[in-house]
């Protein structure tokens, strides 16, 4: 199961870099990037800080690509 986000779309729409996000979540900004593309998922903790910078519930970021639950 894969997890696709918004993050890029979000962070742009506000006019944030990946820098900004990297320091909110107390990360750096190539953690940040590789999340955005998708080559990384976030750990839960990075997760919530990032939805709770942004103000937007983590589903509004992250999405699973499939739905099916076992």
């Amino acid at each position: 199961m894969a997890v696709r986000n918004t993050l890029r779309d979000i962070r742009l729409e506000r006019n944030l870099t990946q820098e900004d996000l990297a320091k909110a979540a107390g990360s750096c900004s190539r953690t940040i990037s590789r999340i955005e593309r998708g080559e990384r998922n976030p750990s839960l903790e990075m997760a919530l800080r990032l939805s709770q910078f942004l103000n937007v519930d983590v589903e509004e970021i992250f999405q699973l690509e499939d739905d099916l639950f076992i």
